[in-house]
Order: structure tokens, then sequence, then C-alpha cells
């Protein structure tokens, strides 16, 4: 009999984590009102989009017997026992005991097990770590253990489940995806506030789904798992993924639109107003300037992969190419400058303001322009060329509608220049 520590610690439970900014998130409002203390059974799905199921782990698994193990792990996961488990001091509650018999599997393919588990369920809230395992001859055994008693398990399911039929119904069936995975980011931004002081030893709700979307109160671990699955309801395919942002352990979501995949960052979008949008479907290229993407599990080997604690080192199942700018927010939403003489500048900057938008976002397109040119031409106060585009913006609209003082901020590492409008009285 083989018996190890296997813990998600090192990829969704202890992980700690700082924002680019030590800032106040300023865009906390309820764009959605919902019954926190209302409980629902399930989730409904929507009628006009099709649900996606999540099973982008389970597809790595390479044999028979690490599906069926999953497929045991994914059965019992609700097998309360209500049986108070201590060690080291730390108090949760057992599960029932899960056993698959006549299966052939080793150490690191249960790691893989639990990372594909981990890496499908965003919804599981109640799982603590570490888990442990057994290996027999012909069978495996595993120990898990959970945050909560079966009674407060089903109250908060119930509390969850009627969060997300709340923010569901707020999804028009005329959105297309682009939208949708809009209206998903924008929400979480705008009702969840980031942890600062979040102490897993303490409380495991900031680093779930339940604290972001009940609690209202989450660190990156919870951001994603609520994205996630959110997108999941309306249609769209996401994972996660694991790395760092400056030197500490972070983690993402990677989305899957029009066939291509991209990195959004909802946790890193929640700083201000400004920069709500900067890590919405960017590009791995943009993407690590600021942050680090963990190795693929297959580039570790045993010794390098399990630590002398037990624990697993962090890594990714999946680490797809994200290199396409089409659904990128600033490319998607703003204006694309590829020519200074001849662009679309003012027809759409008339159409921000028909829409009474803070902000204009002008990207500028590397293959054809430099940027500090760009930037220059616009704004520099010697030439100031953004000033005609908003008059050719107002003899558009019929009236003087935005006046010709703006407050511009450079976003060089994603090519966007954001202008803050302002309106005329």
């Amino acid at each position: 009999m083989i018996s190890i520590l296997f813990s998600s610690c090192t990829t969704y439970f202890t992980v700690t984590e700082s924002k680019v900014k030590d800032t106040v998130n300023t865009n906390l409002k309820n764009s959605i009102k919902v019954d926190k203390n209302s409980k629902e059974n399930s989730i409904k799905e929507l009628k006009y989009f099709k649900h996606v199921k999540l099973n982008s782990g389970y597809n790595t698994l390479d044999t028979v017997d690490m599906k069926r193990l999953y497929k045991a792990l994914k059965r019992n996961i609700t097998a309360f026992t209500d049986e108070k488990h201590i060690s080291d001091g730390k108090v949760n509650f057992a599960s029932e005991k899960v056993t698959v018999e006549n299966c052939k599997i080793t150490k690191r393919q249960i790691a893989k097990v639990f990372f594909a588990f981990n890496l499908d369920n965003p919804q599981v809230f109640w799982l603590d770590e570490p888990y442990s395992f057994s290996i027999y001859d012909d069978s495996v055994s595993l120990s898990l253990y959970f945050t909560m008693k079966k009674a407060e398990y089903k109250k908060r399911l119930g509390q969850l489940n009627s969060v997300v039929n709340s923010i569901l119904r707020g999804v028009d069936k005329n959105m297309n995806a682009f939208e949708r995975e809009l209206y998903i980011h924008d929400y979480i931004v705008k009702n969840c506030k980031y942890d600062k002081k979040a102490d897993n030893a303490k409380d495991k709700d900031p680093y779930t789904i339940y604290g972001c979307l009940v609690n209202q109160n989450a660190v990156c671990m919870g951001y994603t798992a609520a994205f996630q699955l959110l997108l999941s309801y309306v249609g769209i395919r996401s994972i996660t993924i694991d790395g760092s942002d400056t030197d500490t352990g972070h983690i993402w979501n990677a989305v899957k639109l029009g066939g291509d995949w991209y990195h959004t960052d909802v946790t890193w979008d929640d700083i201000n107003d400004i920069s709500m949008y900067d890590y919405f479907n960017v590009t791995t290229k943009q993407l690590t300037k600021t942050h680090s993407i963990v190795p693929m599990m297959t580039e570790y080997n045993d010794d390098e992969l399990f630590e002398s604690d037990g624990t697993v080192k962090s890594c990714n199942l999946i680490i797809p190419k994200c290199d396409s700018l089409r659904y990128n927010y600033y490319v998607y939403k703003g204006t694309v400058m590829s020519d200074i003489e001849k662009n679309s500048v003012s027809r759409d900057l008339a159409k921000t303001a028909e829409r009474g938008e803070s902000y204009f976002h002008i990207y500028v397109d590397p293959s054809e322009l430099d940027f500090n040119t760009v930037y220059n031409q616009l704004f520099s106060d010697e030439i100031y060329s953004f000033a005609d585009y908003i008059r050719e913006a107002n003899s558009i609209l019929g009236r003087e509608v935005l006046s010709t003082s703006v407050t511009v901020t450079r976003k060089d590492s994603l090519r966007v220049m954001s202008v803050r409008l302002k309106y005329n009285q």
C-alpha cells in the first residue's frame, strides 16, 4: 500500500496573490438585484443558448482507469458524512471513502485526475485540502474532506443557484458571444470586491465561486470559478490557466470565441474603470508582459512534479494558443487606427458619444503605425489633432456634444489610448 497526501493548494486553494495596483474598485454597484437569502434547487439552463459541458480536463486523461477514478470522484463529491476530521489542528469533515476496484493507476496519474477534476468543476466550493489516497495492488482509495457539514452545503448551494439564475436572467437572447462574455465579465467586476485580507487557513470562501457570487468578496480563484461557470451557461467554453503575476501565484481564464482562444483575467480588470478591460481577450504576447504561465504537467518528471511535503507543483493540463485580436475588447469595441490619414475615428467617436460612454479607446495597428508617433500626433500640445476628430464627430452628431478638453491614458503594452471624454452641458 502507498499512502501519501495530494494537495490541491498549489493550484486552487492556498495560492497567495497580489493585484497590479493597490487600489479600491470604484465600480461596485449592483447591476442586478439578487436575493441572497432565497434558495433554488438547480441552475436553470437558458433555452436560447446551449449549455457547454465542462469536460476539457476529463478529455486530457490518458487511460480508462484514470477516467473511472475521475467519474468516481465526481459521483462522491457530495458524499457527506458530517464526521469531524482533525489533523494538525485543522478541523474539517470527512466524506465517504472513494474506492475504485480493479484499477491500475500511478501516483502521477492520480495527480492528473485531481487537476482535471478541478479544471472542470468550478461549482465545487466545499472541497477542502489536502486529499489523501492509497494505492493497492488492484484498487485505489481516496479520502476527501469538506469545509462544512451537509446541511450548510445544501443551504449555500441553494443560495448560489439563486444568484446564478438571477444573473442568467439578465442575458438577452439577441446577444452575440462577445456581448455575453462582456455581460458576465462586467457583472463580476461590478459586484465582487477583491479580498486583500483573504487567509486560506481561516476562510475558504474567498477562494471559491460562493465567495465571488454570494459573498461578493473573493480572490483570483473565486473570480475565475465564477467566470468559467457562468460562461458555460451562456454557451461559451473556458478553462483556467495557472501562473503568476509579478512574483506571486495567480490564476485566470482562457476563453474560446469564434474558434480562437483568448486570455481573460477578470481579477486584474477589477482595479478601476479605466483599466476595466485591459485583460479582456488578450493574446499570450500581451498577457506575458505582466503574467507568467507555469509549464504543462508533461514538462515535469516525477521528481520535479511532487514536492517533499506531498503537494504537487503548480502546472497546467492545457495551454491553448492565444494569438488572435479579433475579439479583444479594444479592437472589437474601440476604433482601430491603421492609417493616420484614412481612418474611422470621427465616426466611431460620434457613435461612442451617442451611447453616452465615458471612454473612447483607440487601438494602433502595429503592422502599420508607430505607437509613439500616433500618440504625439493626436495629443501633443503643438498638434493635438484629436481635437479635429472631436469637431468632426460633433458635426456628424449635428450639435456640440463633446468638449475638446479630454484626458488620455497611454497603454503602451496594449497599443491602446483610452480617452476620457468630456461632454458639454
